[in-house]
């Protein structure tokens, strides 16, 4: 069973800006010893750990938080202690063992001795020096295995990190009843790179802290007591990645463009990459475009405000390395560089590799078309051979055909990108990739229960009955199609039949009904041979809600990074 370790908060803080876990928040000797353990050994996977906060209360030692000033005293912890019992109860019934690290006024605002699990609880008694000695060996006892070193991309040729941004489906989706396996909070709700195992739809996998601030992904905000913020999210095996595959952190610039300013410090950059087990950390950049948008309008940003942000991105790379190594960080450092020109970006490259970085990434290429990225990373990796060691060189968030062929001849180590994965739902006709390398639209067969598609089809026609009746033809006869039940011609027509109902042009009818019929006659699906098609059949190539267009997707991906290895 679980047990549990409730600390003390301590006196002693970090003056971080922002939310940071307590675990960092607090500075006093036993969060030091604490995290002088985690940079060697791995957190224990049966240990959750809990805070009882002179301003909070029971908190999850995840949880962020400001900075305050507040000691605990016996009024307060009188104050504390009703609202501690029903959580305390719970706990005393829930943990194998609850490992109490308190000063008397925390004790005293526990009911331990009046819970009928009373002998669960365990006190490390003593001075502090005492105490701090009780928990080394407390957490040496779980031999919880030493730190794996950082997975390094494999030489020779281009890596691939796929981002992320919740991609989860259910693997027990019905497809042909066109329901999930449970409720919502029933659900075992896998990322898609899992559900492809055992084939690599990728290198590594790419992981934006701007989770942080948003309600989606594995990192997404959690406070409290949550289940994550008393134990690290295993972010590994979330992906099901195998040992030779990286997880690589980022701060989601795109994601703060908008701001005057990142929202985040390095001190809770280089804690988050940490603790959540990294091999790569990238540092906090600002991208410079020469636009934002300021409440909804397009607001121009002069060259001033653009370099300040190149020179803001240059500092926070110069603070984000120093504070990795003086917290002895155990992932990989990687500078993020920005400038206004391919000259520019090359000379901040070169700086970083002063700085001590041994891979950099070049950021805010994504807007930029083909012929200016070739000038930056020809320009860059230019320079960066003059050096004796030069670092390794990522690059952020672009795929470009076209210039593969120049990254591999640079020596580019690595990139990222969601392209192929997002085609899947985001274009009308390339949305499924076949193994040999021909793009298939999808079948769109929208659901009418869906709020904007059902207003969609009632603007143009037809009562919702009416409407369901025609949407349950189309996917009855393309399942059939699919096991060879009916014809080519009868599915086509229950799917336009349908399709009419949509906003759509005379023209784009006509021309969406040679596409479905191309993608039925190939039967692309049965000549694959990776896990989604071989499960799903001939729904993967039904453009309909995200259980089908994310496999689409991973499937697409899979192949992307077979053309990348040369397979």
């Amino acid at each position: 069973m679980t047990e549990l370790l409730l600390l003390g908060c301590s006196d002693r803080k970090t003056k971080a800006p922002e939310p940071t876990p307590a675990l960092w928040r607090y500075d006093g000797p036993i969060y030091q010893d604490f995290r002088a353990h985690l940079r060697n050994h791995r957190w224990p996977q049966s240990l959750d750990v809990a805070v009882l906060s002179a301003e909070f209360g029971l908190i999850g030692v995840l949880t962020e938080i400001q900075d305050y000033d507040r000691r605990m005293t016996r009024d307060r912890a009188n104050e504390l202690a009703p609202a501690l019992t029903k959580q305390i109860e719970t706990w005393s019934a829930h943990y194998s063992s609850i490992n109490l690290c308190l000063g008397k006024d925390y004790l005293a605002a526990l009911p331990t001795e009046q819970l009928p699990h009373k002998a669960r609880f365990k006190v490390f008694e003593g001075p502090i020096g005492i105490k701090r000695q009780k928990l080394g060996n407390y957490l040496r006892d779980f031999d919880s295995g030493e730190h794996r070193a950082p997975t390094k991309t494999p030489v020779g040729r281009l890596s691939y990190f796929l981002p992320d941004w919740d991609d989860l489906v259910d693997p027990d989706f019905d497809f042909a009843t066109d329901t999930y396996s449970a409720l919502k909070q029933f659900r075992d709700e896998r990322h898609c790179a899992r559900i492809m195992r055992p084939f690599k739809v990728a290198d590594g996998i790419l992981v934006s802290l701007a989770q942080k601030r948003d309600s989606k992904g594995p990192l997404k905000y959690v406070g409290g007591l949550d289940a994550r913020t008393m134990r690290p999210f295993d972010l590994r095996a979330h992906y099901g990645l195998d040992p030779t595959q990286a997880l690589f952190g980022d701060c989601g610039a795109f994601s703060y463009v908008n701001e005057k300013a990142p929202p985040f410090s390095a001190d809770y950059v280089v804690s988050q990459y940490d603790l959540y087990n990294f091999d790569f950390g990238a540092s906090i950049d600002h991208i410079p475009l020469p636009e934002i948008v300021v409440d909804g309008r397009r607001v121009a940003l002069s060259e001033r405000e653009r370099r300040n942000r190149v020179a803001l991105t240059t500092s926070n790379a110069e603070e984000f390395i120093r504070t990795a190594k003086r917290r002895q960080a155990r992932f990989i450092p990687v500078g993020v560089v920005q400038g206004l020109s391919a000259k520019e970006m090359a000379s901040n490259a070169r700086l970083y590799a002063e700085m001590g970085y041994k891979r950099i990434a070049l950021g805010g290429l994504v807007p930029l078309p083909d012929d200016i990225v070739r000038e930056v990373v020809t320009t860059t990796m230019t320079s960066l051979r003059e050096l004796r060691n030069p670092p390794e060189v990522h690059l952020f968030g672009i795929f470009r055909p076209k210039l593969q062929a120049l990254f591999k001849e640079q020596n580019v180590c690595s990139f990222d990108s969601a392209t192929y994965f997002r085609k899947a739902w985001l274009r009308s006709e390339q949305n499924y990739l076949a193994p040999g390398g021909n793009w298939y639209a999808a079948i769109r067969v929208p659901m009418t229960a869906d709020g904007r598609t059902r207003n969609q089809l009632l603007s143009n026609g037809g009562d919702i009955e009416k409407l369901k009746g025609l949407e349950s033809a189309a996917l009855t006869a393309l399942h059939e199609y699919g096991q060879y039940k009916t014809t080519l011609k009868a599915t086509l027509e229950a799917v336009i039949t349908y399709d009419k109902k949509l906003a759509r042009s005379s023209e784009d009818i006509s021309l969406m009904k040679d596409r479905y019929q191309k993608t039925l006659a190939d039967r692309p699906w049965e000549h694959c041979g990776c896990p989604v098609c071989q499960s799903t059949g001939i729904d993967v190539l039904i453009f309909r809600g995200s259980n089908r267009n994310k496999r689409r997707g991973i499937h697409n991906t899979w192949h992307l990074y077979n053309i990348i290895r040369g397979k």
